[in-house]
């Protein structure tokens, strides 16, 4: 409902949609941003009463969510309590394929004895999670920020609810890895708007990174969960009531998403973000990670010259090429190009994806290597692995807590040693070894890497992207770790075969394991080697180390609907920061904050109109316009339509609020 401090016109009155502005006295002429102690008094300009699909009321109307203060509890939650189900909710979304893969890897063996199902068809139970969770990822973190983030996520919790449930009564081995590959495409659609809106929800501050540090102890908590709720349902009862818990888990997490999670509202018409999906991107990207990560899973038991795995590769390599050309020239890509522009932030995403894959092999394999080299039963293999859960929550404590006062790069490089060293410690394993003596340590350490590059990634890939597309940039991330879980485990499992039917691999049932672990250093170690180029400062700071590099959205994205940002006022120059942020920005201003101050007060601000894509100056910075050399800038006109063409707007029609001109035509406007 619209707030009773805006004045309310009859629609007869109205033949085009106005922006009516709060007015600010003023001595002369021009206009100036408020002070801070007039701020509460002021509004941003405001889109009322439009019929134009380019635009949104409600996303304007978003703004009365954000807290004046960044880092106060946001406004969605009335208590604290609210606020942790709702983290807890995301978080375990996040963690949702880590959490299968603890409850399925601890019964692969007795799930392929009881469905006589062969090795091939048992390593398909995990892969095809990890496998359709990845090709679908980029797909559903799209399709979040278009439609809608919260009916998405409550969606996925119920398909993955009902998947559970039927896998449960899975009767074949058939049945059982397409059940699995459903799992994943659930966790697919879930993943993204939880990251998504959990972003959109705290702005830039301490409040967000301590979130962000829930975030990263969620992988091996949903790892440790999973594990341990299927090792208990198996050891009282079966595996099939495994995953019956499963489903009542993910049930369980539906009702409190209802209760908690905000609807943030979406900006555009849903008919013209329909039009404008990108569905050939879309079906290539899914085709070309499908084909891929199946000949990479199917390649260890078939033979890496088996036909079936050339013609795979060879598919899924040419519809992964093929998508990369087609979104350097669609009109509305569903992976925009310009994304990847900064350096930082692809190297970034590859080096968090190379030491996720070190230790998510590591799990599999240390706890299969429990199973068949020490015979160790599946509870006990989960509480074994529950100090990793535990020391997570503390080391991504730790991690929020830094990344305020030191650079992203050397936590970075504290997260890369961690995995590093907990794989070595791994590697010297042998079955007489103590628990105490190796295992236990490398699992606290490893650990670090998991939380410390997680927390910096993702608040580094959520601060340079438009909140618009903050499920895109998460989906991108997750995407990487999905198909690093495939990769890692087609890899490992590939030398795990070739070496195991050697006869020195059968005398020695622990040197294929040796090696597989060695393979895991080397992940490690490439991850580490990337970390010296990562340009990567303090985040959640008012003004971070200035050294970050910001890129640029390109006009014609602003022509498409479906790139639409919810901040639809908010110039699409990023740098450093979410608005901006940098020397004389504050991450808090471009979330309307009560008490950082108006600190871009010398800055232009621009609003782009997603009709035509072109941008308009709308505050006066005293400063000569970057578009209008020898002139100062424009201000913005109230009253003015957009005709749709992109050149400019230049079609006043009423004049109902007062004119703004030109600083160097001032006195002419006086006049």
């Amino acid at each position: 409902m619209r707030s009773s401090k805006y004045p309310v016109i009859p629609d007869w009155e109205l033949p085009i949609p106005q922006l009516i502005t709060t007015p600010v006295s003023r001595p002369d002429t021009t206009r100036k941003l408020p002070s801070q102690s007039s701020r509460s008094a002021c509004t941003s300009t405001t889109l009322v009463n439009s019929d134009i699909k380019a635009f949104d009321v409600e996303a304007d109307m978003a703004f009365a969510l954000v807290s004046s203060d960044p880092n106060a509890r946001p406004k969605n939650f009335r208590n604290l309590f609210e606020e942790c189900i709702f983290v807890f909710t995301a978080m375990m979304a996040v963690a949702s394929t880590t959490f299968l893969q603890g409850a399925i890897v601890i019964n692969t063996g007795t799930i392929g004895q009881d469905l006589n199902m062969t090795a091939a068809q048992v390593s398909w139970i995990a892969a095809a999670i990890g496998l359709a969770s990845g090709s679908f990822m980029l797909f559903c973190s799209k399709t979040a920020d278009l439609f809608g983030r919260k009916i998405q996520l409550l969606i996925g919790l119920l398909l993955l609810s009902l998947f559970s449930f039927l896998t449960a009564f899975a009767p074949d081995p058939v049945s059982m890895n397409v059940l699995c590959g459903l799992l994943g495409l659930g966790t697919a659609i879930i993943a993204p708007p939880a990251m998504g809106t959990l972003f959109a929800t705290y702005p830039a501050g301490t409040r967000r990174n301590r979130v962000t540090g829930a975030m990263g102890a969620a992988n091996p908590l949903g790892f440790i969960f999973g594990s341990m709720s299927s090792g208990l349902a198996t050891k009282y009862a079966s595996w099939r009531q495994s995953f019956l818990v499963v489903a009542v888990f993910f049930f369980v997490m539906a009702v409190m998403a209802v209760w908690t999670m905000p609807a943030k509202p979406r900006s555009g018409s849903s008919s013209q973000l329909i039009k404008e999906f990108d569905y050939l991107g879309t079906v290539l990207a899914i085709a070309g990670m499908a084909f891929v990560g199946a000949a990479l899973t199917e390649a260890p038991r078939a033979g890496w010259h088996s036909s079936k795995v050339l013609v795979m590769l060879f598919v899924g390599a040419g519809a992964l090429s093929s998508f990369a050309l087609w979104e350097q020239h669609a009109p509305c890509p569903l992976l925009p190009a310009h994304i990847f522009g900064n350096p930082t932030f692809t190297l970034t995403i590859i080096c968090t994806g190379l030491g996720y894959m070190s230790f998510i092999t590591n799990q599999f394999w240390i706890s299969l290597y429990m199973q068949e080299i020490q015979g160790l039963e599946p509870l006990t293999i989960a509480i074994r692995l529950l100090p990793q859960a535990i020391l997570g929550t503390v080391w991504s404590y730790l991690g929020e807590e830094l990344i305020s006062f030191i650079s992203g790069r050397l936590i970075m490089a504290a997260g890369g040693l961690g995995y590093v060293g907990g794989a070595i410690l791994i590697l010297l394993i042998t079955p007489e070894t103590s628990y105490w003596a190796l295992l236990f340590p490398a699992l606290c350490v490893t650990v670090i890497g998991a939380d410390f590059q997680f927390i910096v990634s993702n608040l580094y890939v959520s601060s340079h992207l438009a909140p618009s597309q903050s499920s895109l940039g998460a989906g991108i991330l997750q995407t990487v770790l999905r198909l690093s879980i495939s990769l890692g485990l087609a890899i490992t499992s590939a030398i795990h075969g070739a070496l195991d039917q050697t006869p020195f691999g059968q005398a020695h049932p622990t040197y294929a394991y040796s090696r597989v672990f060695l393979c895991t250093i080397i992940f490690a170690s490439l991850s580490l080697v990337m970390i010296p180029f990562l340009r990567i400062g303090r985040q959640g700071t008012p003004a971070d180390d200035g050294g970050e590099e910001g890129f640029e959205l390109p006009s014609s994205l602003g022509r498409c609907q479906s790139q639409g940002s919810l901040w639809s006022s908010v110039s699409s120059h990023h740098f450093g920061g979410r608005w901006g942020e940098g020397p004389g920005v504050h991450s808090g201003d471009g979330w309307g904050s009560g008490t950082a101050g108006w600190m871009w007060a010398d800055a232009d601000r621009y609003e782009r109109c997603l009709k035509c894509g072109d941008e308009r100056s709308i505050v006066v910075a005293g400063v000569p316009h970057h578009h209008q050399a020898g002139n100062g800038p424009r201000h913005f006109t109230p009253d003015v339509s957009c005709s749709g063409e992109n050149t400019g707007h230049t079609s006043p029609t009423r004049n109902t609020s007062v004119q703004l001109q030109p600083e160097n035509d001032a006195e002419q406007a006086q006049g």
